[in-house]
């Protein structure tokens, strides 16, 4: 691990354990075992740190996503929540405070929003796919493909923040991919359910 690589990772998980905004430099460092001249080296600040993270985040985002939309069977879909699950775990204090940092960082703001207009745009190509392939009933969704999508980009990225809201103690990876397979069930077909019950949802039905 680099130097760098290590300065964010020490990042990462004091901003998991402690939030944000009451993480300083000095905590960085030391966490880091470096000297706050050493990490100022490659980070002058606390916002520069943020950025390199939120950067990561996205880059690890989008590369689980186009995956995604190579091949959007529901297995592969069931696969994305599970590696979606990972980033949550590994950046937590990010989908747990999401507003409070981007209003923060104007850049990253818009940034977030470009990202956010990409991701609704994979999903309704997602959908669209499996309303041709007949594993989503047409005549449910209509023309509501991007309404479905938007719905599905929010259970993704605030499950975690309205948990943390409710006083939920243990986040479990089944009861965030349950959530998310929620909004897609009413949708299926015949074929439709069939399939997903066939690739288990053995982590759906425990």
């Amino acid at each position: 691990m680099t130097t760098k690589e290590r300065i964010l990772e020490s990042a990462i998980g004091l901003f998991n354990r402690f939030g944000y905004v009451n993480v300083r430099l000095q905590y960085i460092a030391d966490e880091a075992n470096l000297s706050i001249g050493n990490l100022a080296y490659h980070f002058k600040t606390k916002e520069a740190i943020f950025e390199a993270i939120y950067y990561n985040l996205e880059k690890e985002q989008k590369i689980l996503l186009t995956d995604l939309r190579l091949v959007p069977l529901f297995e592969n879909i069931n696969n994305h929540l599970k590696d979606t699950f990972r980033l949550y775990q590994k950046y937590s204090f990010f989908y747990s405070d999401t507003l409070e940092i981007i209003r923060s960082f104007p850049k990253i703001k818009k940034q977030y929003r470009e990202y956010t207009k990409w991701y609704i745009a994979q999903i309704e190509t997602l959908i669209a796919f499996n309303v041709s392939r007949g594993v989503f009933e047409e005549g449910k969704i209509n023309d509501q493909i991007t309404a479905l999508a938007e719905l599905y980009w929010m259970v993704i990225e605030l499950w975690l923040y309205q948990s943390r809201i409710r006083g939920v103690d243990m986040i479990l990876e089944k009861d965030f991919i349950n959530t998310v397979w929620s909004v897609f069930l009413p949708y299926l077909s015949e074929v439709g359910q069939t399939e997903f019950m066939q690739i288990g949802n053995m982590d759906f039905l425990k």
